[in-house]
């Protein structure tokens, strides 16, 4: 089965059409059909489609039977920074929750946000951004980052509430 036939299964599967499912991710209808005709078509872009239609693709490593997770891009730019010798990088690192557009108008709240990350190694950390990009990494806690989950949710591409 190649890339092409399990996207296509799927699609029929959950009832999309190439056009929703590359609208979902917000591509042009005709860029799923040039890059599986081009096999261009990126693992991420992939399991991005998959996901946006429904469809769970999970990697199992078999002696341990833990699931591998894909990279989940967070809202907020990229950063890097070495806090107390480790250093701690968003982009290669699962994006969690945020709090971005906490009123339901603004992205940021009196001037900041901040997105929870996990790396590689299970480490937590914060990323603070602040509008006037003075932006800051500050490791914390599995119970920081329950709370933190608890109080913002999981989603973490959220907008402005339209009334």
């Amino acid at each position: 089965m190649t890339s092409k036939d399990a996207l296509m299964s799927a699609m029929n599967r959950t009832g999309h059409t190439q056009e929703s499912a590359a609208k979902l991710v917000g591509w042009a209808g005709q860029q799923i059909s040039q890059r599986l005709r081009r096999n261009s078509m990126r693992a991420d872009e992939f399991l991005a489609l998959m996901d946006a239609i429904g469809v769970d693709v999970t990697f199992t490593v078999r002696k341990t039977g833990e699931v591998l997770k894909d990279h989940k891009p967070g809202h907020g730019r990229r950063l890097k920074m070495t806090v107390d010798k480790v250093m701690y990088d968003t982009a290669g690192s699962y994006a969690i929750a945020n709090s971005f557009f906490e009123d339901g108008v603004n992205e940021y709240a009196d001037g900041e946000a901040c997105e929870l990350y996990v790396d590689k190694k299970g480490r937590y950390f914060m990323a603070e951004y602040h509008e006037d990009g003075k932006d800051k990494i500050r490791p914390v806690t599995a119970s920081v980052a329950a709370a933190f989950i608890e109080k913002y949710g999981t989603e973490i591409e959220k907008s402005p509430v339209s009334e």
